[in-house]
């Protein structure tokens, strides 16, 4: 089996190996003698050894004092290749380190079998005993059975059985493992070598007493208080014959011995547990090592060593508390922390000169111990003399630093300001920090200068006060051999001091920014405000156009301004969005001003457009006036106010002019609910039903200016107001209208009656005559209603004239053209439209009277006036007064009763407006 040869007894079934063991294992030196952990060959080793494809293998360890026959049992009992040691030669040391071997001996369960260096050994003498504690302590923590070589002779001794040695690894291991009691025992096996006389059953029970008076001795964790070692450890034995004298039953106790590793054996060893796999055995390995390595509790000193730590420890601190009861010292340090942020001249070598003798009294008094000892306490006593005169060397090094600081930065000032002459800005660029102002700085000059660019005076100033500063802290503060040699106090300032300069540069830009500020206020609120008091259609996009060419202006004066300051291309586009941001945010303010005042920028546009004609004059209301039509699209002009300041337009989608859908379906709904209010029938589909939403679907919130109930409750609000000055408009157009067709006088009748007496009996005699007359009568009638005369003479004398002059061709044609299509309907027997309506509108004519007289006595009196002042008598376009605001809003409907004034516009004025020969809806 694997190279391993055996013979067999018959008589007694016991299986011995041949005398002379074949030594064909593999195996390899896991950690050396000096500590270090062979990571690349155990993972090999783990590969060859067929470790990481399995979970279910047994770890093996022995650890014994030096020469014990470690190796040669291992040799025996697993058929391991360990080195042995060669009697003839001498005893000696032949296990260096920690080897690892597998078992060829053991082929039915895999098995790994650690090898350590042995304990007491002279070559490692009294003062190097860390190595044997810490090997032992990675064999228990690693090994699933440790087996402790110890010779019979040597038990119930104290060092002779190792028991020092188990303390500390017991103890150890409970600090830095900390075992689950009772979950994973590992097996402690004792083998007892060279057996004697005195039974085993003797031995064991010396050695139970010496483990449970140990366990209870050691020091524990607070958890581990009443535990007992057979909570942690299964405790075994097996007793070994004299490998010299009693060979061949040395040869059979290792074949029973081996037994015992066999899962199936009889008092087997192996106990199921939970194993890592095997593939991480390796890195588990290594990482136990290097826990175990820092573990300074495995570091115990040989005694003379201990001696001189005692020793050298006080020798340092009775030279460190006379240092700091010296009164010279004291002094030294009151005036470096006086607080008055002067540099002690001189203090870097009165400093030392006082440690110095503090570390030579230590080395006089010191010298006779151990060097590696002494040597680690001077630098102990060092490193807290340092400690203590750290604060003081501290409070220089930054008075020196504020000093150098507040001198360069003036400097800086100085060369940047806006008045200096040229010797001033020599000094300050090169008098150095810290030497205030030089003989050329109180020099005159009559030549007023431009600030030097910022950037490059910066760079004049920090060079030479970084030269100030180097030279006044070698002369008083620089400690050669420490951290205060003035290379990290000179990298110190010179941060410092770019951070200052950056934060000074930070400010001026700022002030910069600020300054140009109100320009761009100003930049941005003209344009805004001129552009919401029409809020026309694409008004977002002018709006957004208008804030970025202010933030393009302000920010090319800002650029100008900062010129000197060599901005980075971050620093600049930074800047931009500065501005570009403080423009947005200043136009929304301007927007969010006009949402709140929406009711009367909605007013003053419907005036506008109903009130003023394309001239931009006051509507003078003739009876050929189309008030409804009018009125119609001032109506739908105010909603589109209203639409535009739904919500806000983000400037990205008012720049490619392509708009967003979100933004779109709502100005489409608030124009869909004006026009279904003013048609009175609602849209066939329309993208977004105002009336029952509660929010705008797919506005971020931050950009809605009016919800939908706003501008529900708003519009309701501005058609009630609107519907005041339209009823004003209709009563002004009936009184000119009545004015128009009053009879003559009763003088001008009798007048004409007398002094026309002959021409009517002659027309009456001739009818050629009266038809003529009648004719050119109704002619000149329509041709002075077609030529506008009223309207075109209210412009001046002569303008109306050469307007009149310039119709007259183009209205005799459409007159004459009319007149035709009359005669036609007359001969084929049907009546005109015009004589229609008129007749159809002097029925109607005295409802329209008591439907108008119904606003009260301001309109009342208003038609008592002249007709050339019927459009100036309002006394309120809104019905804010004149006793008409009560029924705003309403008319007398046909047959008694109220009704809503767009009904009326919709119904009866169609009637009364058709006495004037126009259309009643959008036919212009």
């Amino acid at each position: 089996l694997d190279g391993q040869t055996y013979c067999e007894h018959v008589a007694t079934s016991v299986e011995i190996e041949i005398l002379t063991p074949r030594m064909e294992g593999d195996k390899m030196q896991l950690i050396d003698s000096g500590g270090v952990f062979r990571e690349q060959e155990l993972k090999e080793f783990v590969a060859s050894a067929h470790v990481d494809s399995s979970s279910d293998y047994l770890v093996v360890a022995i650890m014994g004092p030096q020469s014990s026959g470690k190796s040669t049992l291992m040799n025996y009992v697993f058929g391991t290749g360990f080195y042995t040691m060669n009697a003839e030669e001498g005893r000696q040391q032949t296990t260096m380190g920690v080897w690892l071997s597998k078992a060829p001996k053991i082929p039915d369960h895999l098995t790994l079998v650690m090898d350590l260096e042995g304990s007491d050994g002279r070559e490692r003498g009294e003062d190097d005993t860390n190595f044997e504690r810490q090997s032992a302590l990675f064999a228990l923590a690693v090994a699933d059975v440790l087996m402790v070589n110890i010779w019979s002779i040597e038990i119930g001794r104290e060092h002779g059985s190792g028991k020092p040695l188990l303390r500390t690894i017991f103890q150890v291991n409970l600090k830095l493992f900390a075992p689950d009691p009772n979950r994973k025992r590992t097996v402690l096996l004792f083998v007892i070598r060279d057996k004697t006389k005195t039974p085993l059953n003797k031995l064991v029970e010396v050695m139970e007493d010496d483990l449970n008076k140990m366990w209870d001795a050691i020091a524990k964790p607070p958890q581990y208080e009443n535990s007992k070692i057979r909570d942690f450890f299964d405790v075994q034995y097996a007793a070994m014959s004299h490998y010299e004298e009693r060979h061949d039953d040395f040869v059979a106790d290792a074949t029973v011995l081996r037994r015992r590793f066999l899962p199936d054996g009889d008092e087997t060893l192996v106990r199921p547990s939970e194993h890592l796999p095997g593939a991480a055995f390796a890195l588990s390995a290594q990482k136990i090592w290097e826990a175990i390595r820092t573990q300074k509790d495995l570091n115990l000193p040989a005694h003379k060593v201990m001696v001189a730590n005692i020793r050298c420890a006080e020798i340092a601190s009775d030279q460190l508390s006379g240092f700091v009861m010296d009164q010279a010292w004291k002094d030294l340090e009151a005036e470096a922390r006086s607080g008055t942020g002067e540099v002690v001249r001189g203090f870097n070598a009165r400093l030392m000169g006082l440690v110095d003798s503090c570390l030579q009294g230590y080395e006089a008094d010191a010298m006779y111990f151990d060097p590696n000892v002494r040597t680690a306490k001077l630098q102990e006593l060092s490193a807290k003399l340092w400690e203590v005169v750290t604060p003081a060397v501290a409070d220089q090094v930054s008075a020196l630093r504020s000093q150098q600081l507040n001198a360069a930065l003036k400097d800086l000032q100085l060369a940047t300001g806006s008045d200096r002459d040229t010797a001033g800005v020599a000094g300050a660029a090169g008098s150095g920090a810290g030497a205030g102002a030089t003989d050329g700085g109180t020099a005159t000059s009559t030549a007023s200068l431009r600030p030097a660019p910022f950037r490059e005076a910066a760079r004049c100033v920090q060079a030479s006060a970084s030269a100030a500063f180097r030279r006044a802290f070698a002369e008083d503060l620089r400690l050669e051999g420490t951290e205060w040699d003035g290379r990290a106090a000179t990298a110190e300032f010179e941060r410092e001091l770019a951070e200052r300069v950056e934060a000074l540069r930070g400010e001026r830009i700022e002030e910069a920014v600020q300054a140009v500020q109100r320009q761009l206020a100003n930049s941005v609120s003209g344009p805004v405000i001129s552009l919401l008091d029409n809020c026309t259609p694409g008004v977002w996009r002018r709006l957004h156009a208008a804030a970025r060419n202010a933030a393009a202006s302000t920010e090319k004066t800002l650029l100008r301004q900062l010129e000197g300051f060599e901005l980075e291309p971050s620093e600049v586009e930074a800047l931009q969005q500065k501005l570009t941001g403080m423009a947005q945010a200043k136009l929304e303010n301007h927007v969010r001003e006009a949402a709140l005042t929406r009711i009367s920028r909605m007013k003053d546009r419907f005036t506008e457009v109903f009130t003023l004609d394309e001239q931009k004059t006051p509507r003078m209301w003739r009876p050929k006036d189309k008030i409804p039509n009018l009125a119609y699209d001032a109506r739908l002009a105010a909603a589109q106010v209203l639409a535009q300041l739904a919500v806000i337009r983000p400037p990205e989608e008012s720049t490619d002019g392509r708009g967003d859908g979100a933004a779109d379906n709502v100005e489409a709904a608030v124009l869909d609910l004006a026009k279904a209010d003013l048609e009175g029938s609602p849209s066939s589909a329309p993208a977004l039903d105002i009336l029952s939403a509660d929010s705008w679907p797919g506005v971020c919130e931050e950009n809605v200016l009016l919800q939908p109930h706003e501008i529900r409750t708003t519009w309701r609000e501005f058609m009630s107001a609107s519907n005041v000055q339209v009823q004003q408009a209709l009563s002004a157009q009936q009184t000119a209208r009545l004015a128009g067709s009053q009879p003559l006088p009763f003088w001008a009748i009798l007048a004409i009656f007398f002094l026309g007496w002959n021409e009517f009996m002659s027309l009456l005699y001739n009818p050629l005559y009266l038809i003529f007359g009648l004719v050119v009568f109704l002619f000149g009638r329509t041709l002075y209603a077609e030529l506008d005369v009223d309207a075109e003479m209210s412009k001046g004398s002569l303008p109306g004239l050469m307007s009149l002059m310039a119709k007259f061709r183009p209205a005799c044609k459409t007159v004459l053209q009319r007149c035709t299509e009359s005669l036609s309907a007359l001969a084929a027997g049907q009546l005109p439209e015009e004589l229609q309506a008129q007749g159809h509108s002097f029925a109607s004519e005295a409802e329209m009277s008591s439907s108008i007289r119904a606003y009260g006595s301001s309109s009342s009196s208003n038609n008592n006036n002249n007709n050339s002042n019927v459009s100036h008598a309002r006394t309120d376009q809104w019905g804010n007064e004149g006793g008409g605001g009560a029924d705003t809003g309403l008319v007398n409907r046909k047959g008694g009763g109220r009704m809503p004034v767009s009904e009326f516009q919709g119904g009866e004025t169609d009637n009364y407006a058709g006495r004037a020969g126009v259309s009643t809806r959008k036919d212009s």
